[in-house]
């Protein structure tokens, strides 16, 4: 079974959501870098050692112009909306070759982003196209020779539990099945994701509502 390698909370404005979390958690999160060509710049919290959690706004140092910055652009309010799991080489390939099956496509590219403090971080990502499920799909990563940003952010957070409820649940499921995904999705009217984090001021809970 694949593991979580981290959870999205995505917004407009880097700086105010940092803020937020900081005020709802006693974790200031560290800041990460700029994501050339993608319109988004970021900062990250770690959620054990293994997993953690980024903080993805619209960067005003790029155009936000058909690129994540430009979707991040229209949320009205910060919201989770996407998480992704670890894979190696030979499982972005069959994964891939999975979401066809189910009639997705994805890209499977190459991706890196400079830290302030100068170090260059590259890694290998799997992103479904738009489909009927969104970001209920999850993305996949590769971080391959680069160190997992969870040994060095921001510490003091903890990773509890992560739900999605969707109305096609059984469809989606057998997608994640298939996937090797960590989780089944709930039936619900309304489609969301939850994600429960431990912090020095107890427990957060973040959701993918408006």
């Amino acid at each position: 079974m694949k593991a979580y390698d981290h959870f999205i909370y995505g917004g407009r404005e880097l700086d105010a959501m940092r803020a937020d979390f900081t005020a709802l958690t006693g974790v200031e999160p560290t800041l990460g870098g700029r994501h050339p060509g993608l319109g988004t710049h970021n900062a990250l919290a770690s959620l054990g050692d293994t997993v953690y959690f980024e903080l993805l706004a619209v960067d005003p140092q790029q155009t936000p112009d058909g690129n994540m910055g430009a979707r991040l652009q229209q949320f009205t309010v910060p919201r989770l909306f996407a998480y992704m799991l670890k894979a190696t080489g030979g499982e972005m390939e069959a994964a891939k070759t999975v979401l066809a099956d189910h009639g997705i496509e994805a890209d499977l590219f190459d991706a890196s982003r400079t830290t302030p403090d100068g170090r260059v971080l590259r890694w290998r990502l799997l992103v479904p196209h738009d489909n009927a499920f969104g970001d209920f799909v999850p993305k996949l990563i590769d971080w391959q020779n680069t160190p997992h940003p969870a040994a060095n952010n921001a510490r003091g957070c903890r990773f509890e539990s992560f739900e999605m409820g969707h109305p096609r649940a059984a469809e989606l499921n057998a997608l994640l099945k298939e996937l090797d995904a960590p989780h089944e999705v709930l039936r619900a009217d309304r489609a969301y994701m939850q994600l429960r984090i431990g912090s020095p001021r107890g427990r957060t809970v973040l959701t993918s509502r408006e």
